[in-house]
């Protein structure tokens, strides 16, 4: 693993132990490399979490593509690719990147590019099953807002932590109630 990943994959396993609190020796302690070699790769902290985010964003998008290339029904993989997580993401706690907007202002002006981006394989299949006649038509940019909206709001909102349901969870309920309000009965 080139070292550049593995410092990403160590911060990465940092945020799912502590969230945003993880330091950049924490990450040097587990990793089992000095901090000034971190230093040499990432500049500063907010210069680390924007790599973790373009390294979750490439795996989102991976994910996607299997999804999308998969032998099922259109509509599960409608439904998988609008909230795509890669399996080593499934445990991570997006709930504690609460704070990030003002604190790093930069990555979370970051993530909201990122969920606005590469919407085109989802309106491939939104389009598909609108043909087939598994889907009815909707204002896509709506849809689109509706879902980049919802996302943005479990991460920035306190709301879901004190009704203790976990941000999978949520992604899971927001999508079910999106699928049967989009799918023709």
């Amino acid at each position: 693993m080139e070292l550049r990943e593995k410092i990403l994959v160590t911060a990465i396993e940092q945020f799912r132990q502590t969230g945003l609190k993880f330091t950049m020796q924490d990450v040097a302690e587990q990793a089992r490399i000095s901090k000034k070699t971190i230093y040499t790769v990432f500049a500063s902290k907010e210069e680390l979490l924007l790599g973790m985010l373009d390294y979750g964003y490439e795996k989102i998008q991976e994910r996607k593509k299997e999804i999308i290339s998969a032998d099922m029904d259109l509509r599960d993989r409608l439904r998988l690719a609008m909230i795509a997580l890669p399996e080593e993401y499934e445990t991570i706690d997006f709930r504690q990147l609460d704070g990030l907007k003002e604190q790093y202002p930069a990555v979370h002006r970051a993530l909201h590019r990122h969920l606005e981006d590469n919407w085109e394989p989802v309106l491939e299949l939104l389009a598909q099953g609108r043909k087939c006649g598994l889907i009815r038509p909707v204002a896509v940019p709506v849809l689109r807002l509706m879902i980049t909206a919802s996302i943005e709001s479990f991460i920035d909102s306190d709301l879901l932590n004190q009704s203790d349901i976990s941000y999978e969870q949520a992604l899971n309920e927001m999508i079910d109630i999106i699928m049967k309000g989009i799918c023709v009965k």
